[in-house]
């Protein structure tokens, strides 16, 4: 077989491929949905809808009631569609990509962090939701869903490089760096939101863009919804420069100008969100929506990144389907 051989599956890819490029992005798509889920858990106050684990009221299914249905249905999701993808995924790259380590190590690292989460889940719950492990919880959700977003890029791609000259033009390039660092900034402005939530900060300022009229106010809690906001600010623009120069040069790849223009927009689609949350006195389904399309900016900022850093697509190399 060709897994069993020495050949280089990410540069002679081989039918194999095909069926772990679509394995990979079910994984994605399963993690973005997983983290949007938990985010729903969350705005709802369904935290604790199921108050022991991994039981829930003492049995195999929750009470007809909707608090513990949207917790239970987030336990269901992890145990039964993420984990066997991402375990797998991991088999998977082991057993048939054991010499790429673009594969393997976010596979392996993929695999760790499910494992670390599902005990922290079960920990956060059993020990009645402390603020610093519901963060925790969210900041290894999101950590796995960048670990998915590599495998995939890396399956249909190849392996990432850093030599430092451009793909376009020859000349040293500054865009994957850029990439990189705008996608830990999207990183901290999630968990920065994620404190918001914990410390009670969420509804502290009634108005927006301003805080009850002020620029910097001296309460604790609007300090802090305030603090959230320069960040947003700061990290946003930088972001969004970052994007200006991933599509603005024709000879980029069309998928890296594409992927720039739809972080764009949904990072602009997030701000407007975030207004309309304060505006409509923090709708619980708009706050659902904020966390969900921080994630897709955070999805496709890792995706991007990694984009920035790959050869061209495989299919250009004379790949089979």
């Amino acid at each position: 077989m060709a897994v069993a051989g020495t050949t280089n599956l990410l540069t002679h890819p081989s039918r194999v491929h095909a069926w772990f490029r679509g394995l990979s992005v079910l994984a994605m798509l399963s993690v973005f949905a997983l983290v949007v889920l938990g985010g729903i858990v969350r705005v709802t106050g369904s935290g604790l809808g199921c108050p022991d684990w991994p039981l829930c009221h003492g049995g195999l299914l929750p009470p007809l009631e909707l608090k513990p249905i949207i917790e239970y249905s987030h336990r269901l999701a992890a145990s039964f569609l993420v984990g066997p993808l991402v375990v797998i995924t991991f088999g998977v790259a082991w057993v048939a990509y054991r010499r790429e380590r673009w594969l393997v190590l976010p596979a392996t690292i993929a695999l760790l962090l499910l494992l670390a989460q599902a005990l922290l889940g079960g920990a956060t719950v059993t020990n009645e939701l402390p603020g610093a492990a519901v963060a925790a919880h969210l900041a290894l959700g999101e950590a796995l869903l960048a670990c998915l977003v590599l495998i995939s890029v890396v399956a249909h791609r190849g392996p990432l490089s850093f030599a430092p000259g451009s793909r376009v033009t020859g000349q040293p390039d500054r865009f994957p760096l850029l990439a990189v660092g705008s996608a830990a900034a999207v990183y901290l402005l999630l968990i920065s939101g994620s404190y918001v939530t914990i410390s009670g900060a969420t509804g502290a300022c009634f108005d927006w863009p301003l805080c009850q009229g002020d620029v910097l106010p001296e309460h604790r809690l609007q300090m802090i919804h305030m603090a959230h906001r320069f960040a947003a600010v700061f990290f946003g623009l930088f972001v969004l420069y970052t994007l200006h120069v991933g599509f603005r040069q024709r000879q980029r790849p069309a998928n890296v100008r594409l992927l720039s223009i739809a972080v764009a927009a949904a990072l602009v689609a997030q701000v407007m969100v975030g207004a309309a949350t304060v505006w409509l006195d923090f709708a619980v389904e708009l706050r659902a929506l904020h966390q969900a399309t921080a994630t897709a900016v955070w999805g496709g900022m890792a995706g991007l990144a990694a984009l920035s850093l790959t050869g061209p697509a495989l299919s250009q190399r004379g790949a089979s389907p």
